[in-house]
């Protein structure tokens, strides 16, 4: 059997997917400085284990996300 392979990167894409939240607000979002969005050429790119620690931390914080810069 083959072996399944778990992405390194979500795309903005997947982070709206994930949050559920619109494109816009997925695109203000990774562009704040406490995201850890990586800019690769035109792609914007996020470190699936760094989204997790960003995720926890916003949870530790009893955050509320906001996209609006």
């Amino acid at each position: 059997m083959g072996k399944t392979i778990s992405p390194s990167f979500y795309t903005v894409t997947d982070i709206q997917k994930i949050l559920g939240i619109g494109r816009n607000s997925a695109y203000k979002l990774v562009a704040g400085k406490s995201f850890p969005a990586i800019y690769v050429g035109n792609r914007i790119v996020v470190p699936t284990d760094h989204f997790q620690e960003w995720i926890n931390q916003q949870t530790e914080k009893g955050g509320r996300l906001n996209a609006k810069r």
